[in-house]
């Protein structure tokens, strides 16, 4: 059996795990086209399509309130992508725990909340055959996808762009012409809350990175709530 990484989903009875909650589980997927989220779900059907990947779906207990605030990460865990079937903070993944961890310290609910990715596929999907893929090139591939993410969204969110691959695609969005709808999102950045980046310092600030997400979440609340 898989480790639990994502403790305070599993104490809260809300992590998506078929080995250690399944029970959770089915009943995120017997919503993914119900509320705030469900337009967003069928979009990703649409994607699916277009794109022939496996992008797995919005998470339906996000953003009951509305989609105020979009966490935008480098790409799908392995778990999301090939177990839960969700981008959530609620996955039992490092990244995921982190997240969850640094949203509650910076108290941006997950209710007002979304996770989604700039590439919003598994990069390193083993079943992808071909030239081996990267995170740029994927990125160039997802460009106009998060695009049009923003004409789907309503109303369109501020955004804290996390870690520096997502950076860099947010910044060659903006520079081949930013969407109408973006044209006033309030843009925060932050490290990654990877298992890798969440817990070294920052050369910059000399502050660890986990202190810095917990910093660009607080500030995205904060918006939020004026």
């Amino acid at each position: 059996m898989a480790p639990i990484w994502n403790r305070l989903a599993y104490d809260r009875g809300e992590l998506l795990s078929e080995e250690h909650s399944p029970g959770v589980l089915r009943e995120r997927r017997a919503h993914r086209y119900t509320g705030t989220v469900g337009p967003l779900n069928r979009w990703v059907d649409e994607l699916r399509r277009a794109t022939g990947e496996q992008v797995p779906y919005f998470d339906p207990a996000a953003a009951g309130s509305g989609a105020h605030v979009l966490v935008l990460l480098q790409d799908p865990s392995a778990e999301a992508g090939t177990r839960s079937g969700f981008v959530s903070r609620h996955n039992n993944d490092p990244t995921a725990r982190n997240a969850y961890l640094a949203a509650e310290r910076a108290g941006l609910s997950y209710d007002v909340s979304l996770l989604w990715n700039v590439v919003p596929w598994w990069v390193a999907d083993p079943a992808k055959r071909g030239p081996r893929r990267t995170l740029a090139s994927e990125a160039v591939r997802a460009r106009p996808h998060l695009a049009h993410l923003f004409d789907v969204l309503d109303p369109v969110p501020r955004a804290v762009v996390a870690g520096r691959h997502a950076a860099r695609a947010w910044a060659n969005l903006v520079r081949d012409g930013v969407p109408q709808q973006m044209r006033h999102t309030a843009v925060l950045h932050c490290p990654h809350p990877s298992p890798q980046a969440f817990p070294m310092v920052d050369r910059g600030t000399s502050r660890i990175n986990s202190e810095l997400v917990v910093d660009a979440f607080r500030a995205a609340a904060d918006l939020v709530r004026r």
